[in-house]
């Protein structure tokens, strides 16, 4: 499927609308706030169809308990409305972050991703790691990496 949209850097705050509606249902949207959000490293993009805003993305500069050498680079908030989930606009931002982050020299990209979308991860090449994890009031959780910058 042929998907027409525009990815851009947003602010955080552009993001919280979305991480709330898909990540954080039935929270306050102050739990859309992740720490970070406002480092000068942390990146975000949003996915915007006929200037819409339907997805979210955020790159934070960080080592992980796995990844602790080079500079590495956590996503967290990919999200995507509802309705057009499962049509490659997630793709579309996971692909468009990694290419910024190979221009910036990351090492390493790495994620804890919700255990029900690890498929969605593996397909872009993510590799497992550790062992699954609940993550409280959010659900069980995979860490996982990709290496793009040797």
């Amino acid at each position: 499927m042929n998907i027409s949209l525009e990815i851009k850097s947003i602010s955080s705050s552009e993001t919280y609308p979305i991480r709330h509606e898909v990540l954080r249902v039935g929270r306050p949207i102050e739990s859309c706030k992740f720490d970070g959000d406002e480092q000068t490293e942390t990146i975000h993009y949003g996915a915007f169809e006929n200037n819409n805003l339907v997805g979210v993305i955020s790159c934070f500069l960080a080592n992980g308990c796995h990844f602790y050498t080079g500079k590495n680079y956590q996503i967290r908030g990919l999200a995507i409305q509802g309705y057009l989930q499962q049509k490659g606009y997630g793709k579309a931002l996971m692909l468009h972050a990694e290419n910024f982050l190979r221009q910036i020299n990351c090492n390493t990209i790495w994620l804890n991703a919700r255990t029900n979308v690890n498929q969605f991860y593996t397909k872009l090449d993510y590799i497992e790691i550790g062992a699954a994890f609940e993550v409280p009031l959010i659900g069980k959780h995979q860490c996982f990496f990709k290496k793009i910058n040797l």
